[in-house]
């Protein structure tokens, strides 16, 4: 199970032998940077308004292609939807 709370920003997924890890937080900070609503990300990315909402909160985990997807809906690279490897 996975756990909701703040301290803990990274959601996983494991996909094949792969595990998939995206940080809720970034997500959000990238989609206001980029001045996207959730809809106007969603739109952009071809994924749901539940999705995007869920996965900005953490319920929620992304496989590689939806990662992709968001990343090139904001202009970014999928590894700054990750968590900071350096982060304590």
């Amino acid at each position: 199970m996975f756990s909701m709370r703040h301290s803990e920003p990274a959601v996983k997924r494991t996909e094949g032998d792969k595990e998939l890890t995206h940080d809720p937080r970034r997500l959000r900070r990238r989609r206001i940077t980029a001045g996207l609503s959730i809809r106007e990300l969603a739109a952009k990315a071809q994924v749901s308004v539940g999705s995007i909402s869920m996965l900005e909160n953490g319920k929620q985990s992304a496989g590689v292609k939806m990662l992709a997807d968001l990343a090139n809906a904001l202009g970014c690279e999928i590894a700054d939807l990750m968590p900071d490897e350096n982060a304590a």
